[in-house]
């Protein structure tokens, strides 16, 4: 394996991680009233919102490991186990309060706004998620509006931030 493939390994058994530990919190929470109670405190709301982000970046790593064909069977396996620790998280939103269920459409699944195609503007690509690092209008919020730019690399915000907090004090950079 390269250090690409490596990096992007590293970077989704961390999210899986944050998506566990989310879980093993959640599971612990008795009554689904409580539970409710909880996720619709600022608190609770804060923290699926960051949650909702950490997904984001897992999609973009997803894509981004398409985009540069860097997909085999470890990177496709952590890939299944961030989505199955995600939509077990859902499980816990659909208490069909409004506010849960905004969230739950705000989290990605399928949009193509953090998508980069097939051949991203070279220099321009996140150094961890492998996607095309763009200025998104203000109308369109997911995070990151400006991108971070690091020792000549680019970053997205969120990517740059769950890196540097959840995988490694240093980002990568592959150039």
């Amino acid at each position: 394996m390269n250090s690409e493939t490596d990096h992007r390994i590293q970077c989704l058994q961390q999210i899986h991680k944050v998506f566990g530990k989310a879980n093993e919190i959640l599971a612990g929470i008795s009554r689904p009233s409580v539970c409710s109670e909880v996720l619709l405190s600022k608190p609770g709301t804060a923290y699926i919102l960051g949650l909702s982000e950490v997904y984001r970046v897992s999609k973009r790593l997803e894509d981004g490991v398409r985009a540069q064909q860097l997909a085999n069977e470890m990177l496709q396996h952590t890939l299944r186990e961030v989505d199955l620790a995600w939509n077990n998280l859902l499980s816990f939103l659909v208490f069909g309060h409004p506010m849960l269920q905004m969230l739950l459409l705000e989290a990605p699944g399928g949009s193509d706004t953090h998508r980069s195609g097939p051949n991203p503007t070279p220099g321009r690509v996140c150094e961890v998620c492998l996607t095309e690092v763009k200025q998104e209008s203000e109308q369109v919020p997911t995070g990151n509006s400006d991108p971070v730019i690091y020792e000549g690399s680019y970053y997205h915000a969120s990517c740059a931030n769950f890196w540097l907090n959840c995988v490694d004090s240093t980002l990568p950079k592959e150039k």
